[in-house]
């Protein structure tokens, strides 16, 4: 796995700032800390993140940019969370890359709820290039089989498209096959993949959510490392003018904990019906 900061170094640097200038509290409405964030909007910036994450070039583009504005500032958040700076190295970099890629595939800065699984199909098809090595008996064909069925993985839902969990447990069978279960690959795509199948906040309901029997079979505790704080970050980056911000980080805290009880529990009802007579 190469870091954030070895490939995509301006990103890294302008991120590092604007985490700076937060913690020190030095924007108070929306207009300034957008105005410091502008150089992701230029043209040669744009050109040398879509050379290495081919895709990021429509995030930047749509809607003037704001799916770009607001993953850079998920990821400046995460660096700003207590959750970040406690973590160890490799978790560190894996929390960076699945807040980099998580909205890699997303048409509206907001409400578009098949995003996640889109998403992830198309960061996918780029982690080999970012350090994420395939089994040696897997190759691209594999990867590109995986990825058109989460790509096809969503249906309709009144007015809007949501992703589908229908084809979940082949999904994860995909990403442990591709990458293993227990490696950093798939800490990071299954982030991605699920950064909205999970409750987060009364006031923000997912459109669609795990089940006992999904969370159990795709999330482990070492999964929800990545993964709560990428949720934790994705909601607070919206939230940060806003006079509840500090009360929905405390809910959103709770309801990774619940998360984790139910994972937890989860395993230990495994455990005793394997060993039951």
């Amino acid at each position: 796995m190469i870091s954030v900061k070895e490939k995509l170094p301006d990103f890294w640097n302008l991120s590092k700032k604007i985490a700076s200038d937060l913690r020190a509290e030095k924007f108070s409405a929306w207009d300034s800390l957008i105005q410091q964030i502008s150089p992701l909007r230029e043209q040669s910036f744009i050109e040398k993140m879509d050379s290495v994450l081919h895709g990021w070039r429509k995030i930047a583009t749509l809607h003037d940019g704001q799916t770009a504005i607001h993953t850079l500032l998920v990821f400046a958040t995460c660096l700003n969370l207590p959750e970040y700076g406690q973590a160890d190295l490799q978790t560190r970099m894996e929390i960076e890359w699945a807040a980099v890629l998580h909205d890699l595939d997303k048409d509206q800065a907001r409400n578009d709820t098949a995003h996640p699984f889109r998403s992830a199909a198309v960061a996918a098809r780029l982690m080999p290039e970012l350090g994420f090595d395939l089994f040696p008996n897997i190759n691209m064909a594999h990867l590109e089989t995986w990825s058109d069925l989460v790509m096809s993985a969503q249906r309709q839902d009144g007015d809007r498209m949501i992703h589908d969990h229908s084809f979940l447990h082949e999904i994860i069978d995909g990403i442990h096959i591709c990458w293993g279960r227990d490696s950093s690959a798939a800490r990071v795509l299954k982030a991605v993949l699920l950064h909205q199948s999970l409750p987060t906040l009364k006031d923000w309901s997912n459109a669609v959510l795990l089940s006992d029997k999904e969370l159990s079979y795709a999330l482990t505790m070492e999964d929800m490392d990545v993964l709560g704080l990428l949720m934790i970050a994705d909601s607070d980056s919206w939230n940060i003018f806003d006079e509840p911000r500090f009360a929905y980080l405390v809910e959103l805290r709770l309801s990774n904990a619940e998360t984790r009880r139910r994972i937890r529990d989860l395993a230990n009802t495994r455990i005793k019906n394997t060993v039951s007579p």
